[in-house]
This record gives C-alpha cells, sequence and structure tokens, in this order.
C-alpha cells in the first residue's frame, strides 16, 4: 500500500509533463522541476490524496498550485477517463494518476471535504477552459477548486461573502468554504440551473444581426436593453462594494503605476509601446479622477449570469495573470465599466471571426455598431443609479479620459493573455490599442477608429 512519502515521490516526476497541458496552469514558469509542498491521502481505494505543489516563475517568485489526484487499476476501463488524456499523469504502482475532479465517485469526496453537511449523489465535471475547476453537484451545488493557491484571501471568496451579508440580490448565495492555514482552496456556491451568461446571449443577438443585416435596434434579439440592465446591476455592485469596504479619493499615480508594470511586462507584444505609455501618463493631469474602492476586477460578459431569479455577478477573483495584492488595491470603478466595453469589443469580433470569410465591410459596420449601441446601452444603465454616479468624477470629460485610459490599460492586459492562452485572439486587443490610442491628444498619430470618443457622454467604441 503506498504511503503518502512514497506517492509524493512517485507522482513529483509526472508534474513536469501533466502541469503545462492544463489550462489553468500559468505561462510565467521560468524552469525548474515541480516539487511537491503537501501531499495528503483522503482515501486509498480508489485512490484519492490532495497535493500543493510548488513552481519557480518569473521575478524570483513561488507559485503553488492545488491538485487532487485519483488512482484507480491500470487497464480497469474507466469510462470517465475516455478521450481526457490531458488530466491523466501516469502509472504508479499498477494505478493510473489522473485529476480526481472528472471522476464522479472521487468528486463527491472532494464535496465532503469542503461542505460535510450537504448531501449529494451525483457529480457533473465542467470541463471547460477556465483558470480553475468546476463540478456541479445534483444540478443544485456547484464547487469552484481554486487551482493557483494565494497566500491572502482568495477575492472571489472574501467579496462573495461580504455581498452575501449585505443582502446583494445579484451575489450567488455561497453555501461553504474551505481552506488551510489562511490559503482558501474551494468554494460551494448555489448552481444556478437554466442560467445563461451574458456573452452567449451576446454572441446570439450578433448572430441575428449579421444574419438579418438589419440595424442592432431593429434585429431580432437586440441587446441593447439586456446591456442597459447589466449597466445598472454594475451600478448597484459599485454601491454595495463602497458600503463594505469604504472609498478614498482616487489617486491616479497610483493607478498609473500599475499600468506601467503591466506595460512593462507585455511591451514585446505591445503595438506603439511608447505612444501608449505616454497615453498612460495622461492619467496624472487629471484634476478630479473620483473615488478609489475595491472593484470587481475582470468584468466581462461572461462574469454575468441571467436566470429566472435576474442576473448575478460571478468571479470576484480578478485578472488571473495579475499577483492578488495588485487586484485587490483601491481603483475607479471605472476600470470595471472599461472591462465591459472591452468585452463589447470582443463579442463583436468574435461573432465576426465565427462566419469565416463571410464578413465584407457590410457586416463589419454592423458589428461596430451593435458594439456602439450595447456600450452606450451599457454606459446609460451605469449612470442611472445615483449612487454610483458620485462615485465618478463629476465632469464627464474627465471621465471619458479616465475611461479611455482603463480601456487602454485593458487592452494592453488582453494582449499579454492572449499571446499566452489563446494567440489566434490577441489580434483582438491589437487592433484596440491602434483604435483606443485615437482618443488620446498629443500623443503621435495612429491608425484606428477615426471617431474618436463616439457620441457625447457615452463610451466609444
Amino acid at each position: 500500500m503506498l504511503h503518502d512519502a512514497d506517492l509524493a515521490a512517485q507522482v513529483a516526476p509526472l508534474l513536469g509533463d501533466f502541469l503545462p497541458r492544463q489550462r489553468w496552469f500559468g505561462n510565467d514558469v521560468v524552469g525548474g522541476a515541480p516539487t511537491i509542498a503537501f501531499l495528503e491521502v483522503q482515501r486509498k481505494d480508489p485512490l484519492l490524496a490532495w497535493l500543493v505543489v510548488e513552481v519557480q516563475v518569473r521575478e524570483g517568485r513561488t507559485a503553488s498550485y492545488q491538485i487532487v489526484i485519483g488512482g484507480r487499476p491500470v487497464g480497469s476501463g474507466h469510462s470517465f477517463l475516455q478521450g481526457k488524456e490531458r488530466v491523466t499523469l501516469g502509472q504508479v504502482d499498477g494505478l493510473v494518476i489522473y485529476d480526481a475532479l472528472v471522476d464522479p465517485e472521487l468528486a463527491l469526496d472532494v464535496l465532503a471535504a469542503v461542505a460535510p453537511t450537504e448531501s449529494v449523489d451525483v457529480a457533473r465535471p465542467l470541463l471547460v477552459e477556465q483558470s480553475n475547476t468546476s463540478v456541479v453537484y445534483d444540478e443544485r451545488l456547484i464547487l469552484k477548486f481554486f487551482r493557483r493557491l494565494h497566500p491572502e484571501p482568495n477575492p472571489d471568496v472574501e467579496i462573495n461573502r461580504a455581498l452575501n451579508e449585505r443582502g446583494f440580490p445579484h451575489a450567488v448565495p455561497q453555501r461553504a468554504e474551505l481552506g488551510r492555514d489562511g490559503v482558501d482552496l474551494a468554494v460551494v456556491r448555489d448552481y444556478l440551473l437554466g442560467a445563461s451568461d451574458a456573452w452567449h446571449l451576446a454572441q446570439t443577438s450578433l448572430r441575428d444581426l449579421l444574419n438579418s443585416r438589419l440595424p442592432p435596434g431593429e434585429a431580432g434579439g437586440d441587446f441593447g436593453p439586456e446591456a442597459a440592465t447589466l449597466g445598472e446591476v454594475v451600478g448597484t455592485l459599485h454601491v454595495e462594494l463602497a458600503a463594505v469596504y469604504g472609498t478614498t479619493p482616487g489617486r491616479p499615480d497610483d493607478w498609473l503605476e500599475l499600468m506601467t508594470v503591466l506595460l512593462a511586462r507585455n511591451r514585446d507584444g505591445v503595438p506603439e509601446a511608447d505612444r501608449v505609455e505616454r497615453a498612460l501618463h495622461q492619467l496624472v493631469e487629471v484634476d478630479d479622477p473620483g473615488s478609489a474602492m475595491r472593484i470587481h476586477g475582470d468584468l466581462h460578459l461572461g462574469q454575468l449570469l441571467r436566470a429566472d431569479s435576474g442576473w448575478y455577478v460571478l468571479d470576484f477573483e480578478g485578472e488571473p495573470a495579475r499577483p492578488v495584492s495588485e487586484r485587490i488595491r483601491p481603483a475607479s470603478p471605472l476600470r470595471d465599466v472599461a472591462g465591459m466595453i472591452r468585452s463589447f469589443h470582443y463579442a463583436a469580433e468574435v461573432a465576426l471571426a465565427d462566419r469565416g470569410r463571410d464578413t465584407g465591410p457590410e457586416l463589419r459596420e454592423l458589428a461596430a455598431e451593435w458594439e456602439a449601441r450595447a456600450s452606450e446601452a451599457f454606459w446609460r444603465g451605469y449612470l442611472s443609479v445615483a449612487g454610483a454616479v458620485a462615485l465618478l468624477p463629476a465632469d464627464d470629460r474627465t471621465r471619458q479620459s479616465l475611461l479611455a485610459a482603463f480601456e487602454l490599460d485593458k487592452a494592453v492586459y488582453e494582449i499579454g493573455y492572449e499571446l499566452d492562452h489563446r494567440p489566434s485572439w490577441a489580434e483582438i486587443p491589437i487592433g484596440a490599442v491602434h483604435r483606443i490610442l485615437g482618443r488620446f491628444p498629443g500623443v503621435g498619430s495612429t491608425t484606428g477608429d477615426p471617431g474618436g470618443m463616439g457620441s457625447p457622454g457615452a463610451p466609444g467604441r
């Protein structure tokens, strides 16, 4: 029978091939073999063991990753492993070793460790590409198993809990949490059966638009009203976060510091990087930056879910490519608004790309009109929340200048993320950089959208 130390010694050599194949594994590793910092066997037949693995990453840091592994006899023909070579580590002492969360039986044991008071019968892993791993139980609960671990409290656990305690209606009820030595490992929440995220609703709207070739307001599935509602939800979210965590006067020099650090990390992939840097430095010229506060930090269409009971905001963890210390620093609420504006652009570009070669000037113009309409409706909905408006600069021109800076910063982040994870998508934020630069006076000419800010008082495209 394998003991913890024996298992650790035999599994460790398998990690070097296994980890890089996982979507949740970061691309900032600089070399060296992964080491097992913690291993605990939960059960032995079938094997279930909990691991924390450490790897060396950039800037001389160490990153910790969490894995649960299962083990069953080689040649047993387990159906849940068929076609899932990516989640298989290898063989140890006659056992095939694999990610236990794909095993419906062992996934029940994992839930029992996180939420021991819950009684469930069926586990359904969500086999989607994301930075953590989720499993649905009895179509009633969802486990979020954090992969990259941080010494700080995980913002997703902390913020969602705080919003639940305040009775915020757009936060999913949180049922259980698991941590060890102050490190958040997993969380269990209600599963909203039948819900659809705003990204898929936007894609449906865009398909209707491009097929009908009617103006966005006349095509089936007009997304304008939904975008306005989303703006109201996000505005209300910011009011609640301000009440929970408080606000301070905005400090553009602090925001600029984070932006320039991010630009330095991604500079090789960013077009016109010198112009981008000059544009961002215009932040410090703002007289009234509005408030600084805790925000969502990674807001996009995929983080908003529509259920029968209304809209819900998901995943307060922040941008996974940033350190937690950066994610939790007070920021302008306009940074979340910029994330949504960038997401409308992504939605339009992906909808066009899905049509293959059938994308002439007419369809590109329709997609651009859809993006502008969604952005303006979202902004209008946001500004309808009086408490949210009070968090912003009083002057509309200043709001637009700050929003453009946060959009530019978000595009820089997206370039780094896409080059690391989805290189074929990198052209979307690269094109956005060219376009957003056109909204900054004094940084030199650039290609892109000559329309600048769009209609007064609305976010530009």
